[in-house]
């Protein structure tokens, strides 16, 4: 039987609920962490005429040529021997993902989503020019380190910032997402020429959108909050959500569907802003964000079209 391939670490409740689902339906799971390698796992393979062959073992062994499909999920870096001095270590790690990642990546399966794909699509100015290329209405935007061209976007309102990346590592080495603020150009100084800023014009929002995309399937969930916090950021207070399945307007539809198509995703979190007066505004795409807590607290069924996606269905 072909296995199908889950590149994540170990405490992943998303991929615990699809690993679960897919073997409950009789599939072969081969589950990996790429903090694994060098140090814990090791990779054997050679060139064919019709690609790499051979085995990646970890705490199971993986025969690379049967693999049906692989879905990128969340896999650590690579971890390579503390003692090491940090040089080699460095080399280690270089060699380590440009062999292991460039030989997974050249396997010729269904990628949800194929690293490359993830990471070019991760950049929020590609996604908002592309959005609006695809005809999704996007909220007047800048970048900018130049404090005159932020205050002069921002005249006498108020504009919404957003950081460009996915947030700052804590001092654990937790990721933290930075929340969305707003600025008055008052408040702009000289700080802004430190780095790049996104702001962007404040939407009038009657509730947000996430619209997880797996294939051709869409989820469209509305979030509803009477929390002022999350009404800016709906991340910041989970606890005052409201959860309701929603339609996707046709012109929204086709618009998602080509930037999925532009930016080479198969699976896709998708947030939007809907206006009191009907319209949607796209935010952002987050090619592998979150949405088992969609699953459980809306009851879309996203465990099982990811299982399905997996299984070469959809």
């Amino acid at each position: 039987m072909r296995p199908v391939l889950v590149l994540t670490g170990r405490d992943d409740l998303t991929a615990d609920a699809v690993v679960e689902e897919l073997t409950a339906r009789g599939e072969h799971v081969v589950r990996y962490d790429t903090a694994d390698f060098p140090t814990a796992s090791h990779l054997a393979v050679s060139l064919t005429g019709d690609g790499w062959a051979g085995t990646l073992t970890g705490s199971r062994t993986v025969r690379l040529e049967s693999v049906k499909s692989v879905w990128w999920r969340r896999p650590n870096e690579f971890r390579t021997p503390d003692h090491w001095p940090g040089h080699a270590r460095a080399l280690a790690v270089s060699e380590a993902r440009s062999g292991l990642l460039g030989v997974l990546g050249s396997l010729p399966v269904r990628w949800i989503n194929h690293p490359a794909c993830d990471s070019a699509a991760n950049y929020k100015p590609r996604q908002l020019a592309v959005a609006a290329r695809c005809g999704l209405d996007v909220p007047r935007s800048v970048i900018t380190s130049d404090p005159a061209h932020a205050r002069e976007f921002m005249g006498d309102g108020v504009a919404v910032y957003k950081g460009l990346g996915g947030g700052v590592l804590g001092p654990g080495g937790e990721r933290r997402f930075l929340p969305v603020a707003l600025v008055s150009a008052v408040q702009v100084d000289d700080g802004v020429r430190g780095t790049a800023h996104l702001f962007q014009e404040r939407v009038e929002k009657a509730y947000e959108v996430r619209l997880t995309v797996i294939g051709d399937r869409v989820f469209p969930v509305a979030i509803r909050t009477d929390s002022e916090a999350a009404r800016l950021d709906w991340r910041t207070d989970y606890g005052s959500h409201r959860y309701e399945v929603v339609d996707l307007p046709p012109r929204v539809a086709r618009g998602v569907r080509r930037l999925m198509r532009e930016l080479d995703l198969y699976f896709g979190a998708l947030d939007f802003a809907v206006t009191p007066d009907g319209r949607w505004v796209f935010f952002e795409v987050n090619p592998n964000g979150q949405w088992h807590w969609l699953a459980v607290r809306a009851g879309v069924p996203l465990v099982g079209a990811m299982a399905d996606a997996l299984r070469g269905g959809g």
